[in-house]
């Protein structure tokens, strides 16, 4: 049963859902520690918790309202079918916006679910309001080897050294590209563009307004992070609150994006995400930054595409990392806890987490995985796997990263992609947004 919970009820903003919300259905919604890692772990749930002792129902909140969540019933079915505990998790899918509005008040009144899947982006406002359960003795608990998983995909569920939840998926932004445009280009269709210069270079060429085709879609409405980053830029300082915004780097940045939509004309100006999604999959639009969301519906309309790493500027090539991770709410009991414990540890089975790469599209992050044969030679899975390793937390964990990302980098972005502003005074513009929301922290 639940321990009566004294939180007020948390006025948590629902956040925006940027390129790279990576939990749930975006909509346009990881050296192998073999002897000790996932496989070796994976029936270690056996030795947790009662052992076919009385039955016990779990209730878990989760917002994958697409054909993901199809997929995700499908592995909670068989969790409940085959673990030998008389554990059985009650799955409740529901819109994000709906899950942030019912589960601050559901932990306040003692009424909350014993296990909740969202993004990783969430974990920080809901530990700062002492909404989530410190799971940091999961490993020793469960067994499961935590080196198995790659450095960058468990950081992003912990907080201040602590575990506030386990990894369920993992992505970065990755650049897709219609093979078929670039051979019409007259591109090697195997070579994607793999610096700044190049992909600017490439766009041109595939750019074809007669034909309504592009040859990058830029939507609006989306924090273009990667490429401030890719050449020595940033945003603002977490740990000292420092805004890093009005650079000579960033400007630089920002003069060769608007250079590039609104002069060189490579994107429809004013695009949706949704539109731009559409696009790419009927083949007018050549190159395209993205989740891996995108995989499936590629496929299906039998697009011949590539992906690979986001190109590199003159700092390297980073992009933002999203993602998302189970999480148990604050006051769950003891015999709760434990078995989400169970189920926590048979998702990240190398068989579970191969299922569902394979079914959606999405990277893995399991040392022993990534070197499982079917994984290697699969060319998607296998680029987009290796791509994860240039991923870079963009405010995750940081109390004001919803503030910064919709009243800041958004608009200034904006604004230099559709030509609104200058380079200069958007930059200005957004660095005094900035100094305001730094000050209220």
């Amino acid at each position: 049963m639940k321990k009566k919970s004294l939180l007020s009820i948390l006025l948590i903003s629902v956040l925006m859902m940027t390129l790279l919300a990576g939990c749930g259905s975006s909509g346009g919604n990881e050296t192998t520690s073999n002897d000790g890692g996932n496989t070796a772990t994976t029936g270690a749930a056996d030795d947790v918790g009662t052992g076919g002792g009385e039955p016990i129902t779990i209730e878990f909140w989760n917002v994958f309202t697409g054909s993901d969540g199809d997929i995700l019933r499908e592995i909670v079915d068989e969790f409940n079918a085959t673990n030998t505990d008389n554990i059985t998790v009650n799955m409740d899918i529901m819109p994000n916006d709906t899950l942030q509005q019912k589960l601050p008040a559901s932990i306040a009144t003692d009424t909350a679910p014993d296990l909740v899947l969202f993004g990783v982006e969430n974990i920080a406002p809901y530990v700062s309001n002492n909404s989530l359960e410190d799971v940091s003795d999961f490993w020793d608990v469960t067994g499961y080897d935590k080196d198995n998983i790659t450095k960058n995909v468990l950081e992003l569920s912990q907080i201040d050294g602590k575990l506030y939840g386990t990894p369920m998926q993992y992505n970065v932004s990755y650049l897709y590209w219609n093979k078929d445009l670039f051979e019409a280009a007259g591109l090697d269709p195997e070579k994607p563009p793999t610096t700044l210069e190049e992909l600017a270079e490439y766009a041109e060429k595939l750019t074809d307004t007669s034909k309504n085709q592009y040859g990058l879609a830029l939507p609006t409405g989306i924090t273009y992070i990667q490429f401030l980053w890719a050449n020595g830029g940033d945003s603002n300082d977490t740990q000292t609150n420092e805004n890093l915004l009005n650079s000579a780097e960033n400007l630089a940045t920002l003069e060769w994006l608007q250079d590039l939509t609104v002069n060189k004309g490579v994107t429809p100006l004013n695009i949706t995400g949704s539109d731009a999604d559409a696009m790419l999959q009927a083949g007018q639009i050549a190159m395209y930054m993205s989740g891996p969301w995108q995989i499936n519906g590629l496929n299906e309309q039998g697009i011949n595409f590539g992906i690979t790493s986001v190109p590199e500027g003159s700092d390297g090539a980073y992009s933002p990392a999203g993602g998302c991770s189970y999480v148990i709410p604050k006051g769950t009991g003891d015999a709760e806890k434990e078995a989400a414990y169970k189920f926590m540890q048979y998702w990240l089975s190398d068989e579970v987490l191969k299922t569902w790469s394979q079914k959606n599209g999405f990277p893995v992050w399991s040392k022993t995985l990534m070197e499982d044969d079917e994984i290697k030679n699969d060319e998607v899975l296998s680029a987009i796997s290796e791509a994860t390793q240039i991923g870079r937390s963009y405010n995750l964990g940081y109390s004001l990263y919803s503030q910064i990302d919709n009243d800041v980098m958004i608009p200034m972005f904006d604004e230099v992609i559709t030509g609104a502003s200058t380079p200069e005074d958007a930059l200005q513009k957004a660095s005094d947004a900035m100094d305001k929301v730094l000050s209220s922290e």
